[in-house]
């Protein structure tokens, strides 16, 4: 992994989570946090002068937080809102890191985000991420992982 890489994911996802949810990751987690289930994720593809994927990766209980905060609190109970939410935090950290790493004058085409219950259903074969950041929120987790394919990457998409 790249430590540039990981320092561009680290302040995208940081600053999406502080600016669009109104959230502060910390990256040293409390035994809470780290015992938190990682059980939904979504994944945002993109193509461009990179090919590959992030994917967010998040426990449960945080997701009425992130969705209050973006949404109203009436969204904040309502599942599918819930994980409209964390895709567009998701789309968000994936349209910040790239130009962090390519360049701010090249143009990338993103997928809608797709949001997975469980976290085995994201991983595709031997895919080696390029980077990876984990964050306690409130009384859970997440964790942004970078992928690329092809010459920046481990396999071609």
């Amino acid at each position: 992994m790249s430590s540039t890489m990981v320092q561009s994911l680290s302040r995208a996802t940081t600053a999406t989570f502080e600016e669009l949810a109104l959230l502060f990751p910390e990256h040293d987690l409390s035994p809470e946090q780290a015992a938190a289930p990682f059980d939904v994720a979504v994944s945002v593809e993109f193509r461009g002068p990179l090919t590959g994927r992030l994917v967010l990766r998040a426990s449960s209980n945080i997701l009425g937080s992130i969705a209050a905060n973006m949404l109203g609190e009436d969204a904040s109970r309502e599942r599918p809102l819930q994980r409209d939410a964390l895709g567009e935090i998701a789309n968000v950290i994936c349209g910040n890191v790239l130009p962090a790493i390519a360049g701010v004058e090249v143009v990338f085409n993103l997928s809608a985000p797709h949001v997975y219950e469980g976290v085995e259903s994201v991983s595709r074969g031997n895919d080696e991420p390029s980077a990876r950041v984990m964050y306690g929120i409130e009384q859970g987790r997440t964790e942004a992982v970078l992928y690329l394919f092809g010459e920046h990457g481990q396999r071609a998409a």
